[in-house]
C-alpha cells in the first residue's frame, strides 16, 4: 500500500526494455490475487496459452535438494513501450 510493488516493477520494466525485451512476461500464482491485481493495474494481462507450472527446488544448507515445489500459475504479458 506503499507504491513499493509499482516501484519495483517499474524498475524491472525499465531494465527488461534496456535489454530489448518486449513484451515482458511474469508469472503468479493463481491464489495471489493481490499482486494479480498489482500487475493487472499496471497493464498486464492474461496471455492466451493457459497457466503455466512453475517449477523450483528447495535445498538445504548444504545444497542437497530436499523439496521440489510445482505452482500453478498465471502468466501475465505486457508489451512495453519504446522497446
Amino acid at each position: 500500500g506503499m507504491g513499493i510493488g509499482s516501484r519495483l516493477v517499474a524498475a524491472a520494466e525499465e531494465r527488461a526494455a534496456s535489454l530489448g525485451a518486449h513484451p515482458l512476461g511474469l508469472a503468479v500464482e493463481r491464489g495471489n490475487v493481490d499482486a494479480r491485481r498489482l500487475y493487472e493495474r499496471l497493464g498486464y494481462v492474461e496471455w492466451e496459452h493457459g497457466d503455466v507450472v512453475d517449477r523450483s527446488l528447495e535445498r538445504d544448507e548444504s545444497g542437497t535438494v530436499i523439496r521440489e515445489h510445482a505452482d500453478l500459475c498465471a502468466y501475465l504479458v505486457k508489451e512495453l513501450t519504446g522497446s
